[in-house]
């Protein structure tokens, strides 16, 4: 009796794990803008996928017909899987690639301007790049201030000085001439800039066509539309179990309407960047902070039919958001698949509220590789 009773509520929490994971996964494939519902489930994906796991391992045991709920659920959105998680990094060593050119995309939220880790960050920041030697760095929020020493445009250019190239471009600057943007910087000649912005946003792309060899390439550089969480939303849910139960759910309200909203914005954004990706008449590379996962509709917009350099060559779950809510995988470096990545690696440095991302790609024909 108590066997009986046990499978069937097994049985029934197979049943909407599998639908759970399904409806997660959908959200790839539906623009928030119709149903912000969708996005939100999107987060939950790699819980729901390992819960099916494990359900489809506890009936494969018992040898029981219930395995074939999460088995379907789990081969349906295994690419989404390997989106989001990869077992082993595909490693070679640099000097083994015929044209090896190393990419790092990077949000540097403004070279910590404010503060909000200290400790000369902004220093130890022109370090790491110099230590990593990229041939290709994005930077987003990207800032200058004319008023200090430290981050005035022609000290960071100085620090900067191994990137003989680069485009800058700002959003609108304050009345203290702070400007804020993205930086893209190459060793190789840029031929080409244009800056792509957004309605109704302080966020946008720009694009800068680097010429490497007898190839043009173009490089995009993306910042899609954040969350913008206050300091106390943020203290809010580091503390959601002290609160008030009223107080809590009028700020889970006022949270999930800014979450809904920047879904909606950034799939607009998406769509529109996507297109200028897919209409490329060069080969493209696409960094960037997207804010959003890798099972959402702005990945598989911005992805178009690119390869993904952490799928090619990352290992683990990359996440790269580093702040107080779980650490998702929001930025990304995309590829043509004329290409092949190698050593695609987070830095898990206290730099930002994100981690660099870093890969080398080989750009040489693919009879050669």
């Amino acid at each position: 009796m108590v066997r009986r009773f046990f499978k069937s509520i097994v049985t029934v929490i197979s049943l909407i794990a599998s639908g759970a994971l399904l409806f997660s996964a959908a959200t790839a494939y539906v623009s928030p803008t119709h149903t912000s519902v969708l996005a939100f489930a999107g987060y939950l994906f790699p819980f729901l996928w390992a819960v099916n796991f494990v359900l489809f391992a506890f009936w494969l045991i018992k040898r029981r017909w219930q395995s074939l709920m999460p088995l379907i659920a789990i081969l349906i959105t295994w690419v989404h899987w390997q989106h989001t998680f990869q077992w082993k990094a595909t490693e070679k060593d640099q000097s083994e690639i015929t044209q090896a050119l190393k990419v790092m995309s990077f949000n540097a939220r403004m070279f910590d301007y404010y503060d909000w880790i200290g400790d000369g960050t902004n220093e130890k920041i022109f370090d790491m790049i110099r230590k990593e030697n990229p041939d290709v760095l994005c930077i987003q929020e990207f800032f200058t201030s004319r008023n200090s020493k430290d981050y005035n445009e022609n000290y960071i250019l100085r620090r900067l000085s191994q990137f003989r190239y680069q485009h800058i471009e700002y959003r609108a600057g304050t009345k203290s001439k702070r400007n804020f943007g993205l930086a893209t910087f190459s060793k190789y000649p840029i031929v080409e800039k244009h800056s792509l912005k957004f309605k109704q946003s302080n966020n946008f792309s720009i694009y800068t066509d680097v010429k490497v060899g007898s190839q043009r390439l173009r490089i995009f550089n993306n910042h899609l539309e954040s969350i913008k969480f206050s300091r106390q939303q943020l203290n809010f849910m580091d503390s959601l179990n002290y609160a008030d139960e009223n107080e809590r759910n009028e700020k889970i309200k006022a949270i999930s309407s800014k979450l809904s909203t920047a879904f909606e914005s950034r799939a607009t954004q998406a769509e529109n960047i996507g297109q200028y990706i897919a209409n490329s008449p060069y080969s493209p590379i696409v960094c960037g902070d997207f804010n959003d996962t890798p099972v959402s509709y702005v990945y598989r917009k911005m992805r178009g039919k690119l390869n993904d350099a952490f799928v090619s060559s990352g290992q683990g779950f990359g996440g790269t958001y580093n702040g107080p809510l779980p650490s998702f995988r929001i930025d990304f470096i995309f590829h043509d698949d004329a290409f092949q990545s190698y050593n695609f690696k987070r830095l898990k440095l206290d730099l930002s509220d994100h981690y660099p991302i870093i890969t080398t790609l080989d750009l040489s024909p693919d009879e050669n590789k």
